[in-house]
């Protein structure tokens, strides 16, 4: 680790390159289809800057080859997660009626272990919180909550997808859930036992 600090020693920074490239070609051989070579030379170049940047946060509590695998495998499955849903619009997967829409949301989160009782009473929970979803959020949060929540798109694709950073999707997010919440506590519903139930 102390030949990688600022300035490099190449010869160290070309070792953990070659360690990188063969524990990533097995961690994601399964998850790559198609030019795995070319998919973990990406990865190792963007790991190794990230690994470059990160030095200083290497804690010692695993051997540094380890930390830099797992700092690289996160690189290579982040960047799986983008591409999966690079092509995904938005916009085209919240489209069509409210009732479609709405039970496409309750077969998503309706369990199938639950006995006719439990799943009549999540049924109407889940109703009641559509329906004020759809009447105290505005349409970017109730894109952002159903891509999120519901779909469970990676938050980075999401917030690349409506224009947005990070932060600023996690505070839509945040006012979203506390208007929902508010809300809940007006009807009498409690709002932790309905997301335990959903």
């Amino acid at each position: 680790m102390r030949l990688l600090s600022d300035p490099p020693d190449n010869q160290a920074l070309e070792e953990l390159r070659q360690i990188l490239v063969r524990g990533l070609r097995s961690s994601l051989a399964p998850y790559v289809d198609r030019e795995l070579d070319q998919f973990v030379e990406d990865t190792v170049q963007d790991a190794l800057l990230r690994i470059m940047k990160k030095l200083d946060t290497f804690k010692g509590e695993s051997g540094f080859v380890a930390w830099a695998l797992k700092v690289a495998v996160r690189e290579g499955l982040s960047e799986l997660r983008r591409k999966k849903w690079k092509d995904v619009s938005l916009e085209g997967m919240s489209g069509g009626d409210d009732e479609n829409r709405h039970a496409d949301r309750s077969v998503a989160m309706a369990s199938t272990s639950a006995g006719p009782d439990e799943q009549a009473h999540m049924s109407m929970v889940l109703e009641a919180v559509m329906e004020m979803m759809e009447k105290e959020l505005t349409n970017k949060q109730k894109m952002a909550i159903d891509a999120i929540m519901v779909r469970q798109i990676p938050m980075t694709v999401v917030a690349d997808s409506m224009e947005m950073s990070r932060n600023a999707l996690y505070k839509l997010i945040h006012d979203a859930r506390m208007k929902l919440r508010k809300k809940m506590m007006e009807a009498g519903m409690d709002p932790e036992e309905i997301l335990r139930e959903l």
